[in-house]
């Protein structure tokens, strides 16, 4: 984590400019969800389960589509909370030097992340992300790190809700260039005592359904749907 986003991107620029740009009209976006929950047996409102979640969000590569926001809304089975656990309060620049180093005991979890710049090239280059999760006052901090680039995206917590706002310098990695999602994976879990950042309190028809909405910025022009929701289900008993 050691090359900032704006020199990486001009790299990036660089690769995927060896191509032209394609002039055919990109697919509809769209989105596709896994999800899953381990244990798979479900606590209850007053013995609730401290539980992992799994996520893996595609966004349809066709698309070429650049995310300005992706939301994912938990079942009222499903609790997220970081009330009672250690949270990370470092600032965006200390935490580019290493989270596991300034704050170790927040990380909760681990992930991947992947995008292209320059999609409307023949041959755009593709930028693969390691994610570290951390706890931080009623929200997720994921820091992002490549041999490329660095950042760090704050995700609110809102009840059932995690909204993660995609910074402008990670949509436009270089002037006049764009970046497209791809998808993302990520593992989540952290407990402390008596409290856990995710829980169980029940299952509805054997399943707990994870919805994820992908919100979409012009690249330049605006894709033929400013949006586009997944959802998937994560057995339970």
């Amino acid at each position: 984590m050691r090359k900032s986003f704006l020199v990486a991107g001009t790299a990036a620029l660089t690769l995927a400019m060896t191509g032209t740009a394609l002039a055919q009209t990109p697919p509809a976006p769209s989105v596709q969800v896994k999800a899953s929950v381990s244990p798979g047996k479900s606590g209850t409102k007053s013995k609730p389960k401290a539980i992992q979640l799994k996520l893996d969000v595609t966004n349809n590569k066709d698309s070429k589509t650049t995310a300005k926001q992706i939301k994912i809304t938990l079942p009222s089975t499903l609790k997220l909370s970081t009330k009672g656990l250690d949270q990370c309060t470092a600032d965006d620049t200390t935490l580019l030097a290493g989270p596991e180093k300034v704050c170790k005991k927040s990380i909760a979890g681990k992930g991947t992340a992947d995008a292209f710049v320059n999609p409307f090239a023949v041959t755009p280059a593709p930028l693969h992300f390691t994610v570290t999760p951390l706890v931080g006052k009623n929200e997720l901090i994921f820091v992002l790190d490549s041999n490329i680039a660095d950042a760090v995206l704050h995700a609110k917590v809102k009840g059932s809700t995690l909204t993660i706002d995609i910074p402008t310098f990670l949509q436009m990695p270089a002037p006049g260039t764009y970046s497209a999602l791809e998808g993302l994976s990520t593992s989540l879990k952290k407990t402390k005592g008596k409290n856990s950042l995710l829980t169980s309190v029940g299952c509805k028809s054997k399943k707990h359904t994870v919805g994820v909405t992908v919100a979409y910025a012009p690249n330049p022009n605006p894709p033929s749907q400013s949006s586009a929701s997944g959802k998937g289900d994560a057995k339970c008993s």
